[in-house]
Parts: C-alpha cells; sequence; structure tokens
C-alpha cells in the first residue's frame, strides 16, 4: 500500500486558492448593502450644577443602520462610538424635562454614522425625562422586616442599620406629599445565623430615593437550656398577714443565648410569685399554687420545676 505525502507546492497552492476565496469573499461582501446594529455610548454635557435626574438618562443608544458593507469597517476597529448631548440644549427648566425627539436623535446619530447610511430605528426612540434643580428632603426610613429564627434560635440584640434617612428629590409638589419612605418587604423564617442583608427602597412615582438600598444586620443566636434556683415571694398580701412559704426557693428553667449563659444577670430577673388571692384560709389543703411574674424578653420557655409550694398563714 502507498502512501502520498502532499508537497510543499501543492499545499501552497491550495492557500493560494484559499486566499483569493477570502478576498473575493470580502470584497463582494464589503460592496453588498447590509444591516447591522450598532450601540453608541453617550456622554452628557453642559450639564448644570445642583440638577439630580429624577428618570435615569440613558448611557447607551442602540441603533440599526443599512449601508455597505465597507462602511461597518471602521465600527469593528475603532472605539469612536460615542455621541455627545448637550444636555442644556434640550432642558425645560419650567417644567422640569430633558426632552429630545426621535429626529433630534436621528440628526445626532447621523453625524457619527455618515451621511450615505440609512438609520433604520434607533432604541430608546425618543427621550422624554424628569429633573429638579430643587435639594432633596431628608425622610426617615421605615423597614418591613418580619424575621423569624429557628426554633432554637433568637433574636438577640437590636437590629442595625446602615441609615436610618434619606433624600428624596422631586418637584415641590411631590416632595410636599412625601414623609417616609419605606423598605420592600422582607420575610425570612428559620434562620440559624446572623442575617446580613442589602434592602431596596421601594420607589416612588415620580421621585428619585438616594440612596436607595441601605444595609440590614439582625443578630441571630441560638438558645440553650439553663436552670437556676429562685426565692418564691408571695403578693397582694393585706394588712397585718404574712404568709412563710416551704420551700422558699424553687428551680425554674429556660432558654438562654448561648453568650448569656454564664451571665447570672440580676437576682430578680426572674420571680416566682404565690397569689395571695388564691389562697384559701379556710382549706385544709395547706398548698399554694406558684407562677412565673417577671422574666426577661430574651429568656424562652421559662417554666418552674414544681406547681405549688407549702404554706403557713402568719397573722401579727
Amino acid at each position: 500500500m502507498r502512501i502520498k505525502f502532499l508537497t510543499t507546492r501543492s499545499v501552497l497552492l491550495y492557500l493560494l486558492f484559499v486566499v483569493i476565496a477570502a478576498l473575493f469573499w470580502c470584497f463582494i461582501t464589503l460592496n453588498r448593502t447590509i444591516q447591522q446594529d450598532l450601540t453608541f455610548s453617550v456622554e452628557y454635557v453642559n450639564v448644570p450644577n445642583g440638577v439630580t435626574m429624577i428618570d435615569k438618562l440613558p448611557k447607551t443608544i442602540n441603533v440599526t443602520v443599512k449601508d455597505k458593507g465597507s462602511s461597518f469597517v471602521k465600527y469593528y476597529f475603532s472605539s469612536d462610538t460615542k455621541i455627545k448631548i448637550r444636555f442644556d440644549d434640550f432642558a425645560d427648566n419650567g417644567l422640569g424635562m430633558f426632552k429630545m425627539t426621535s429626529v433630534q436623535l436621528r440628526n445626532i446619530l447621523k453625524k457619527s454614522i455618515g451621511k450615505d447610511a440609512t438609520i433604520v430605528s434607533i432604541y430608546p426612540e425618543s427621550l422624554n425625562l424628569k429633573y429638579t434643580t430643587l435639594p432633596g428632603k431628608k425622610v426617615p426610613i421605615r423597614y418591613d422586616l418580619d424575621i423569624e429564627p429557628d426554633l432554637k434560635y433568637v433574636i438577640n440584640g437590636t437590629t442595625v442599620t446602615s441609615l436610618d434617612s434619606v433624600f428624596v428629590y422631586s418637584d415641590r409638589r411631590t416632595l410636599a406629599t412625601i414623609d417616609e419612605v419605606y423598605t420592600y418587604h422582607v420575610r425570612e423564617a428559620g434562620l440559624t445565623d446572623t442575617l446580613r442583608r442589602k434592602v431596596v427602597l421601594s420607589p416612588i412615582a415620580g421621585a428619585r430615593i438616594i440612596p436607595n438600598v441601605v444595609d440590614v444586620m439582625v443578630p441571630i443566636e441560638q438558645v440553650i437550656m439553663k436552670r437556676k434556683m429562685v426565692p418564691v415571694s408571695v403578693r397582694n398580701l393585706p394588712p397585718g398577714i404574712n404568709v412563710v412559704v416551704l420551700p422558699s426557693t424553687v428551680e425554674v428553667s429556660f432558654l438562654v443565648p448561648k453568650s448569656m449563659f454564664k451571665d447570672d444577670g440580676r437576682d430578680n430577673d426572674v420571680t416566682v410569685v404565690v397569689d395571695y388571692n388564691t389562697i384559701d384560709p379556710a382549706s385544709k389543703n395547706n398548698k399554694a399554687a406558684i407562677s412565673v411574674g417577671e422574666a426577661p424578653a430574651i429568656y424562652k420557655n421559662v417554666e418552674v420545676g414544681v406547681d405549688s409550694v407549702e404554706y403557713i398563714i402568719e397573722r401579727h
């Protein structure tokens, strides 16, 4: 079996035909009318000091152009695809509006594209944007947070926010109706770790909020069981009456944040009480019901080890 190898001359001849075909294809393509989508970046000049845009100025204009293929070469190899728009030429200070018609946009683009090109379409077709020269109005933020930790976790500490107020920009009539702004509703459940997230402020029609995003931190901590001995006190004692309870202290259990486990707190942070009004002095049963009086809100599932104690009524 004979194996034929291509000679150097054959390879060169093949490559020559490829180059000729490519040049022929480019010649036909560059002289043919084609349609292409171009993107122009926009630079706004002569913007007066103190202007705040309510509606966002577009940073780019998308243009569909029909022209000879050779005309598009400059766009592929050139970074000069930027147009400049003089803000003061199209601003109406009386209405606080920046307006450009489709014809005005086309005329500006035409200078960059060339007189022989045909603009098929542009996007956006026109500009009709609101702005203001008034200073911003400082208003408070109302946080709409619905945070629920997992069963063995609690919110331990104060919710920290990056801002308590923001500035709102608009016309005088709109600003007069705005006294506060709200975040979007935030719902988080089953949390087992501190929540940190950015929260977006709910937009207001015809106004701009700066900034419109705030940071929120909600401290979440695991809880563990803790027990302590607590003295029993008697409430609602009438004059001349004293009640002695046995035992005088009882064990109380509760769930506490892990960081607070070694903190004994105040001696009276948890109270256990007997209400004298529930005692029947004529009863032969000298048992009095006990219940939890006060406990810090951070303590969960506070329970007393016994439901009653014995008592002795003393009169003096």
